[in-house]
């Protein structure tokens, strides 16, 4: 008889650490990023595998398990070069030198921590990867086998959007900050076999660009504020200045790109930095950067696009990597470059690659069998303790709390109506940045003055973000041009004109929302709720925002769904069938 196995998943990057379980038939047990757990956004320099959690996971998922497979995110070699240059002083001559070239530029911009400095983070968080999972194995299941993988940072991104695809081949792009080797990778995906085709070895990276733009708008791109240059972009013009400079620091080669001569790239650096040195810039100036940085961003990587289709010719385009998150330009590839067909995975960033290493273990050991996620869904992560909601209905003294086994979204749906802001907790957490129905703050999105009342009283952020309508699938080509199906809010879509006025909340200035298409088979209880508001008010879309405040992560557990509730303008508080109101 075969041993009975887990594969375990860790995403060891120093940013968006995570972990992730499949058992032996290749099911998804469990997948989620470190920061919800110790709610610090992106867990930036944090061991993906906390020791309390670490114990917990095991107990509930994989304790049974005679052998256990720990796959890892980055190459081993990739660790030892960080150590050899960290003992012989590299690093700290790489910083030394750095400081000279960027002594003019502004440490806002950049400067060598930025660089260096990460270096240290990675190589730290690397070493110590896996160590809480072995001891606690070892600890909890004794009599356990234990073997430990090592793969590459992109390889094991193409392996979770690949494995989790709807495709049987396909070519897939990973695009990203950098890997051990490069920014760009470029795999060929064909019955579960993932081939590389090509891996750039240089030191140029459209992640790292794009955090340039970020900076230059006056955002911090280590916390991940590129989102907010997505939001402020179609507030902007285009600046024929930036555009001149920023378009000559990246050219595209082929199906490859690079960064110009250095000594001109850091020239064109230190012309953008005096354009913002001692400058306190408008909100203004910041909209017309974002809008010239992402113009420019989304003409490189459609060119780009455009190339790799010419090495297989597959029609299904994989994308996956950092630079996946950018759903501006998502929304235009299928439109403007010659694939039919593309696939994102809800959590293309570095927190994927915990699921990407478990699958990849996975097929490694068994290639001939059928990839079993064609339907991937995204709720993998945590759910609610019932133990505490229980004790909050025993001790809180809450006085307006009511239970609906039966009819809470037709309840929902009807407060939603009415104009309340609703805090939405149901069954596990979404895997993934976003949002998708699990964890929501909902909202009526026929109000015109909604957008600004949840930015200023919820979400405590700028006016200028956004909100996502969650849309009825069959509606979508009603409500959008040229519509895609877009389950995990991975692409920004263009509203049609007859339907702006109907929605004004989650139409963006531009027109435009990113959008998650909902079906009864990806999650049956948020398509009940948007379906029992479509009838009392012949729309069939709610507004759909994270359950969060700005700079922390999604709530993670009743305590977190309770602080938000009454420290925000929130208005419900909907926890399974519990209907919470103050």
């Amino acid at each position: 008889m075969a041993k009975k196995k887990y594969y375990i998943g860790l995403a060891c990057t120093y940013h968006d650490p995570a972990i992730a379980i499949v058992d032996g038939q290749g099911k998804i047990l469990f997948a989620e990023a470190t920061e919800r757990s110790i709610q610090i956004k992106r867990a930036p320099g944090i061991v993906c595998d906390e020791i309390n959690n670490t114990k917990d996971l095991i107990k509930k998922y994989c304790h049974d398990g005679e052998e256990y497979i720990i796959s890892y995110t980055w190459e081993k070699s990739y660790l030892y070069k960080l150590i050899f240059q960290s003992y012989f002083g590299i690093l700290k001559f790489k910083k030394a030198f750095l400081d000279f070239l960027l002594k003019d530029i502004s440490s806002d911009l950049l400067s060598s921590y930025d660089i260096v400095g990460l270096e240290y983070l990675q190589m730290s968080c690397i070493n110590q990867a896996g160590v809480s999972f072995n001891s606690s194995l070892k600890s909890l299941v004794p009599n356990c086998t234990i073997k430990n993988s090592y793969y590459s940072n992109h390889l094991t991104h193409a392996a979770y959007a690949c494995y989790t695809s709807p495709f049987e081949e396909g070519i897939c792009v990973v695009m990203d900050g950098f890997g051990e080797k490069g920014s760009l990778s470029i795999y060929d995906y064909h019955l579960n076999n993932i081939n590389s085709i090509f891996v750039q070895r240089n030191w140029a990276s459209l992640g790292f660009f794009y955090g340039l733009i970020t900076r230059l708008c006056g955002f911090d791109y280590i916390k991940g504020e590129h989102w907010k240059v997505m939001g402020l972009a179609p507030y902007g013009k285009l600046d024929k200045t930036y555009y001149g400079l920023l378009q000559s620091m990246v050219k595209v080669k082929g199906h490859s790109f690079k960064f110009t001569l250095f000594k001109q790239w850091i020239n064109s650096l230190r012309e953008l930095s005096l354009k913002t040195r001692d400058n306190q810039l408008s909100i203004e100036d910041s909209a017309d950067i974002a809008y010239t940085g992402q113009l420019v961003f989304s003409e490189i990587m459609q060119e780009l696009l455009n190339n790799i289709y010419k090495l297989n010719n597959s029609q299904n385009l994989i994308y996956s990597g950092g630079c996946a998150l950018n759903s501006s330009f998502n929304g235009q590839i299928l439109k403007n470059t010659n694939y039919k067909n593309l696939y994102i995975p809800p959590a293309p960033a570095d927190d994927g690659n915990a699921l990407g290493a478990a699958l990849f273990s996975y097929y490694k050991d068994n290639p001939i069998k059928n990839s079993i996620h064609r339907n991937h869904s995204p709720y993998l992560g945590s759910d609610m303790s019932g133990c505490t909601l229980n004790n909050l209905l025993k001790f809180s003294g809450i006085k307006k709390v009511r239970h609906f086994p039966q009819d809470i979204c037709e309840v929902t749906a009807s407060l939603i109506a009415d104009g309340k802001m609703v805090g939405w907790v149901q069954g596990r957490a979404e895997f993934g940045p976003r949002a998708l129905g699990n964890r929501s703050i909902l909202a009526d999105p026929r109000s015109v003055e909604m957008k600004d009342k949840i930015n200023n009283c919820i979400k405590f952020r700028e006016e200028f973000r956004p909100f996502a309508p969650s849309i009825l699938h069959e509606f979508g080509p009603e409500y959008f041009e040229n519509y895609e199906e877009s389950p995990f809010m991975e692409r920004t879509l263009v509203f049609k004109k007859e339907a702006v006025t109907k929605v004004p909340a989650v139409v963006h200035v531009d027109n435009s929302g990113r959008l998650q298409s909902v079906t009864k088979e990806s999650n049956l209880r948020f398509y009940e709720l948007i379906h029992s508001f479509y009838l009392k008010t012949g729309i069939p879309l709610v507004l759909n925002t994270s359950f969060n405040i700005m700079g922390k992560p999604i709530v993670h557990s009743v305590e977190d769904a309770l602080s938000v509730f009454f420290t925000s303008g929130l208005d419900v508080l909907v926890i399974d069938d519990y209907l919470i109101e103050k």
